[in-house]
């Protein structure tokens, strides 16, 4: 079993601004990375918010090769294969076939309905339930309340109170790394 972290990068915070980056982790049962995945995908500069490409370590030259939101897409379910090990019944057919087990950081109100709309109503090879590291961790501050919570809780303020580094934070194959240390931080205190 497999369980992918992901991770998306935006030139800026509403539906309407670009993804620019995305990136996945398989991580095994052991909790070792199995493989990873990073895409830079092509988007119009002037639909983005020049701040938000500056967080997120935007340069033309860095983006030179990138690819379009379908093709990324198309990439990443081909990447995915190997760690597809939930399996499903189709409702059409009757028959099997396996998705993989997604997790991420905010993943479920922000990256994931991003990542399904790069799918364009082509196969989504992903599990629809995806678990999400920040409410794992909201959760965890719940079940504790005699422990000072962190200032916010943006995944590098959360990674550093578990006493993670979180060089690198706002691109997207970091922040996927990331996601899965801190998941196994809080999993680890339990």
């Amino acid at each position: 079993m497999f369980t992918v972290y992901f991770d998306l990068e935006t030139g800026g915070v509403e539906p309407h601004h670009p993804t620019i980056q995305l990136a996945a982790i398989a991580i095994d049962v052991l909790g070792v990375e199995a493989g990873w995945f990073e895409q830079k995908i092509a988007f119009q500069e002037s639909d983005a918010d020049p701040e938000a490409l500056q967080i997120n370590h935007y340069n033309r030259e860095a983006w030179k090769d990138a690819i379009s939101p379908s093709a990324s897409a198309a990439r990443l379910s081909q990447w995915l294969r190997p760690y597809a090990s939930v399996s499903l019944t189709s409702k059409r057919t009757g028959r099997p076939y396996n998705v993989a087990r997604i997790a991420g950081y905010n993943a479920v109100s922000f990256d994931l309905p991003r990542l399904r709309a790069m799918f364009d109503g082509s196969f989504f090879p992903c599990e629809y339930l995806c678990r999400d590291v920040l409410q794992r961790a909201l959760f965890y501050f719940d079940e504790h309340p005699e422990l000072e919570k962190p200032y916010n809780f943006k995944l590098s303020t959360v990674a550093q109170w578990f006493g993670l580094s979180a060089d690198g934070a706002h691109d997207a194959l970091a922040d996927a790394r990331l996601s899965a240390k801190l998941h196994r931080a809080i999993q680890e205190r339990l």
